[in-house]
């Protein structure tokens, strides 16, 4: 009896350590797959350089070489920061001025803008499948600052009026407003999916119908010499350029 009750008692203890190793015996550790996140998506600010083709016209206006005999136009850099929300909304200011190609005026513009965009991208956070790039849509709706100041020209046959040059023709605060276009490349890095580079083409109207009291410019042959005085004037312009976004 005795050696059956001892057999008895190892296989309880032998059982009891089993149970316990089973509690102490190491886990297994658990690995959550690699999800790619919104990182500097929505929310960022960004940076941008563009080339700038400014119209300055009082009465009519024309596009690149139909130039109406009021018009002006020039070639300058644009100067961008902005700050995006979210998505869907953001805010941007912007500083240009024209450089080569001026005939009677040089202009120099800042603005504030609201910036509403709908953007065209896949939306599936819990994939990594996303499109190299996509396309966005956006206004531009705010204020700002169009000075017109007389110059000489550069290598044109018009310039401003000789009372004109070296003073302002035009210095206009008020509403301004734009459309455009961009394409932004995506790319993956540590699991964020980040916007970093994009392109865009885009249309402001800086000033519009602004009163002004000034003859525009003369032309050096008598023949096509326009001695009338404008009372008005107009600043546009057609931007494309690049944006850095942090």
């Amino acid at each position: 009896m005795k050696k059956y009750g001892w057999l008895g008692l190892a296989i309880i203890l032998g059982s009891g350590v089993a149970v316990a190793g089973g509690d102490i015996l190491p886990q297994e550790p658990v690995v959550s797959a690699p999800v790619i996140t919104e990182k500097n998506r929505d929310e960022s600010y960004y940076v941008g350089l563009g080339l700038v083709y400014n119209r300055i016209y009082s009465i009519d206006s024309g596009w690149w070489n139909d130039n109406p005999l009021t018009q002006d136009e020039t070639g300058g850099l644009t100067g961008i920061i902005g700050y995006n929300y979210n998505e869907y909304i953001g805010v941007e200011g912007r500083f240009s001025k024209s450089m080569w190609e001026r005939d009677y005026g040089d202009i120099t513009t800042w603005s504030i803008f609201l910036k509403p965009q709908y953007r065209f991208w896949e939306r599936d956070k819990n994939s990594d499948n996303y499109d190299d790039g996509y396309f966005t849509v956006y206004g531009l709706i705010g204020f700002g600052n169009s000075n017109v100041e007389g110059t000489k020209g550069d290598n044109s046959r018009t310039s401003a009026w000789p009372e004109a040059i070296g003073n302002d023709i035009l210095d206009e605060t008020g509403f301004q407003w734009g459309i455009g276009v961009s394409y932004t490349f995506v790319e993956i890095e540590e699991g964020n999916r980040k916007n970093t580079w994009s392109i865009f083409l885009d249309y402001t109207s800086t000033a519009k119908d602004a009163d002004i009291n000034s003859r525009l410019y003369r032309y050096l042959d008598t023949e096509n010499d326009d001695s009338r005085v404008y009372d008005e004037l107009s600043t546009d312009g057609l931007t494309i350029g690049v944006t850095y976004t942090f």
